[in-house]
């Protein structure tokens, strides 16, 4: 295996707990000696953050957003927001932002891909099975992109208070 990272085979992955999260964080950004390097705690205290049987021992939320930014990934904000069922959605740079016409455009087009897709399920059975789910949550996530590139340019037009 050419993983840098040992941190998953000490430990059995439970999906969706914080624990897992942590060692997915870490395994991100290369094991347990890059993220000590990468933030404010040693090793050893970094390897008990992701550890089951240290369930009193919990990573900082400065060590998380250091670590995250550090990998380019987010999978204990992400478990978080996940465990509130809230939909944790990246928005896009101002630089990436297209004209108003282009939003308006963008948005139209993935909102009718919605329904399109949705009636296409919804005709035979009235039903979106677990087989279509995911072809309409990529249309549905691809929607959601759309608005979110607009927002970001909304928002780049608000002035910041100081």
């Amino acid at each position: 295996m050419s993983n840098t990272s040992r941190i998953h085979s000490f430990h059995p992955e439970r999906y969706g707990d914080v624990k897992s999260a942590v060692r997915a964080l870490l395994h991100a950004v290369g094991g347990e000696a890059k993220a000590a390097a990468a933030c404010r705690v040693s090793k050893s205290t970094l390897s008990e953050y992701g550890n089951p049987r240290y369930d009193e021992r919990h990573m900082p939320l400065d060590v998380v957003l250091a670590l995250e930014q550090a990998a380019g990934e987010m999978p204990v904000t992400e478990h978080l927001a996940a465990e509130h069922d809230a939909l944790l959605l990246h928005l896009p740079s101002v630089e990436a932002v297209g004209g108003w016409m282009d939003h308006l455009t963008s948005i139209g087009k993935e909102a009718g891909d919605v329904f399109h897709r949705a009636g296409e399920y919804l005709s035979d059975d009235g039903d979106i099975d677990a087989q279509e789910a995911p072809g309409l949550l990529k249309e549905v996530d691809e929607l959601l992109a759309a608005v979110a590139a607009m927002r970001a340019a909304v928002r780049a037009r608000i002035p910041d208070e100081e």
